[in-house]
């Protein structure tokens, strides 16, 4: 190692400071997708239960008996 250490030193630091940014887009776009499966999977739980009230009403619907 003939290099100077300040020189390994500013390196690693610029390294470093790749990484760190590199991994802030990552957070933010795992934070984006799971915003984005959050509310997909409430937009289908509401789905979900206006069609299971609704076979719910009519499978339960008094029945006039002649």
């Amino acid at each position: 190692m003939d290099e100077r250490p300040d020189v390994i030193e500013h390196q690693i630091e610029r390294t470093r400071e790749r990484l760190d940014r590199d991994l802030h887009l990552l957070d933010r776009k795992v934070a984006m997708t799971k915003e984005r499966v959050k509310a997909q999977a409430q937009w289908w739980a509401g789905v979900s239960a206006v069609a299971v009230g609704t076979i719910g009403a009519v499978a339960f619907w008094p029945r006039r008996s002649h």
